[in-house]
């Protein structure tokens, strides 16, 4: 095991994903004000916050040993196009290319404010709406057929239409539980429930 404890080689795969992630930031990471904005960037574009600590790790700045996590090189993956870090490395080119998001987005404190509500929506058969509280805070108020249930707490920055929702910092019963994904094949949909449809 002496071999995973060995910092990442110049050429490996890790070193591979972190030169695509500065092409996807349009970055070149190489001061610790870089890597305050790589770990912003990353956040706004999968609502998963990798600090910038993890980040110098990663990419070598810091010199100490690194074991990234998988939820890390997730991360990373799928903040340059790709499903995750397994499909990372089985695929030449992302399958999402760049574009416009459209309209289908809604981002907290500009287009959602605090007491406002969303409905989502995703397979198989999934519903649950989800109240603003303001600084990325979000409460579930309703649930069916999810895991989720109402209480529970999350931060989530953004909601793409026909994305996974990352819920971040997902509190259940008053314990941290961490990242939980709505939609991870197919997406979700979402719809801004009318006065008369609220609970």
């Amino acid at each position: 095991m002496a071999e995973a404890n060995k910092p990442i080689a110049a050429t490996g795969p890790k070193t591979r994903l972190c030169h695509e992630v500065e092409i996807a930031a349009n970055l070149t990471v190489s001061t610790p004000k870089d890597f305050d904005t790589l770990s912003q960037l990353i956040s706004l574009r999968t609502g998963i916050l990798l600090s910038p600590t993890t980040l110098k790790r990663l990419w070598g700045y810091l010199d100490e040993p690194v074991i990234p996590r998988r939820s890390t090189l997730d991360t990373l993956s799928r903040f340059c196009g790709w499903r995750d870090y397994e499909h990372f490395l089985s695929a030449d080119t992302p399958e999402i290319e760049s574009g416009n998001v459209g309209s289908n987005v809604i981002r907290a404190g500009e287009d959602i404010h605090p007491g406002g509500r969303v409905r989502l929506f995703w397979n198989p058969s999934r519903v649950c709406e989800i109240e603003y509280l303001g600084n990325l805070d979000w409460r579930v108020v309703a649930s069916e057929g999810t895991r989720l249930n109402p209480g529970d707490r999350f931060r989530c920055p953004m909601i793409l239409a026909g994305e996974p929702l990352y819920l971040d910092n997902l509190i259940k019963d008053g314990n941290l539980i961490g990242v939980y994904v709505c939609g991870s094949k197919t997406g979700i949909t979402f719809k801004i429930p009318t006065n008369n449809e609220k609970d």
